[in-house]
């Protein structure tokens, strides 16, 4: 069996926590197939979206209670 070739799009965002500090939250969405369609990529982006928020709160939390300490 061969499989596919896939491509992997990855974002990355880098939250500067002052005093030469920083945080960095990465995405990534692997297994698009050349010809996929923007209908067919939609709910994988609605999906790493979700995960992208919970993420994004949950390190914004962890970067405020480093800051305090």
């Amino acid at each position: 069996m061969c499989d596919e070739p896939t491509i992997t799009v990855s974002m990355a965002r880098k939250i500067n926590m002052g005093n030469y500090e920083s945080a960095d939250c990465f995405v990534s969405i692997s297994g698009v197939r050349e010809g996929m369609t923007a209908d067919e990529l939609e709910p994988l982006l609605d999906t790493g979206k979700v995960a992208w928020d919970l993420v994004r709160a949950a390190l914004v939390e962890q970067v405020q209670r480093t800051k305090a300490t």
